[in-house]
């Protein structure tokens, strides 16, 4: 990288633009290779999964390098989503997948699709959050599931605790699947993620005690930004980038995907829709899109200190002129001073 990135950075998120079904692609790699090419110090990609509809037929992976083709030049890193790995069923995806994303330069294969990435002195840690959410049900092979989820857990548990990243390193966790959400759709796995385990410990927990700062996800078509803090002040920014509902025939996705403004109620209703284990916790959603849903990126820059920036731009589809939401935040490792607020 020639800029160095220790003097700061930055990279473009989004996700949930399924190579096939939309129309959305073409115009989001316009304005990210704008922005590539006005901007020296964006340094990659981050996409928080769904890359392709389905991830058993490799076609759609050529189809999808085709249309990245305008931005090849920029370094494209994806944490696997549901539709490119076929919610974990038992096929080729996995492998079409991990073939796909081979050029990210990590050892990837069908039983590890998650890895970690190093700039400056930010931590990114890309998770397979499939296999902790898709565990039973038809077609799946539970065993290879559990079995891949135990060893990803053991992994992750490794890097929070690699003593080369202090407690003021910045560390960004991307994954598909939210642990928050106040979307309907896919309601049930998101409060299973919440939930989810690993030797006693909550994976909430998990990331608190870590040190993680910022946890991307998507999944859920929509934007929305909570602040999850624990009672001792630890915590994390959890943001969704992830497009838009579509009102389609035969789409079950408009109302049930369409975000709601929990803000001053959020425990109450995340515990009226099931959500356990909240005591001990503050939940505050600090941002949602609920009306005129459009695709969005997020632009995040990460200054010397470890600092984070977070600018989304709105797509629209006739003009794809966005307005622009800019937050910031201070030094990303205490847990008490990452706070995204909005700037005037």
């Amino acid at each position: 990288m020639k800029p160095d990135p220790r003097a700061g950075f930055q990279f473009v998120a989004f996700g949930d633009q399924r190579a096939l079904i939309r129309d959305d692609w073409p115009a989001l790699i316009g304005v990210i290779d704008d922005l590539a090419a006005r901007r020296d110090r964006l340094l990659f990609l981050v996409d928080t999964g769904d890359i392709v509809d389905d991830g058993t037929f490799s076609d759609q992976f050529r189809v999808l390098a085709g249309l990245l083709e305008r931005v090849r030049r920029v370094p494209y890193l994806v944490a696997a989503g549901n539709h490119e790995v076929n919610e974990d069923r038992r096929g080729p995806a996995r492998a079409n997948t991990a073939a796909f994303l081979s050029s990210i330069g990590e050892p990837l294969s069908p039983e590890r699709l998650y890895y970690r990435k190093v700039v400056g002195g930010v931590r990114l840690l890309f998770l397979d959050s499939n296999d902790l959410v898709y565990r039973e049900g038809n077609n799946l092979d539970e065993a290879a599931i559990e079995r891949r989820a135990h060893v990803q857990m053991e992994w992750l548990v490794r890097e929070l605790s690699d003593p080369a990243f202090g407690p003021d390193a910045t560390t960004i966790v991307v994954m598909h699947h939210p642990l928050i959400q106040s979307s309907a759709k896919h309601r049930e796995q998101a409060r299973e993620l919440w939930d989810y385990r690993f030797h006693g410990k909550r994976l909430a927990d998990i990331f608190a005690d870590g040190g993680v700062d910022l946890v991307l996800t998507g999944h859920t078509h929509t934007y929305e930004r909570f602040r999850v803090t624990r009672r001792d002040g630890r915590g994390f920014h959890l943001v969704n980038l992830s497009g838009k509902p579509e009102p389609w025939f035969l789409w079950f996705g408009d109302g049930a995907r369409r975000a709601q403004d929990l803000r001053g109620n959020e425990e109450a209703w995340l515990y009226e829709k099931g959500w356990s284990g909240l005591t001990g916790w503050t939940v505050s959603q600090e941002e949602v899109m609920t009306k005129k849903e459009v695709d969005q990126l997020g632009l995040f820059t990460i200054d010397a200190e470890g600092g984070v920036t977070l600018s989304i731009s709105y797509l629209g589809r006739a003009s794809m002129e966005a307005p622009v939401r800019l937050l910031w935040g201070g030094h990303a490792g205490n847990p008490d001073s990452l706070r995204l607020k909005r700037q005037k």
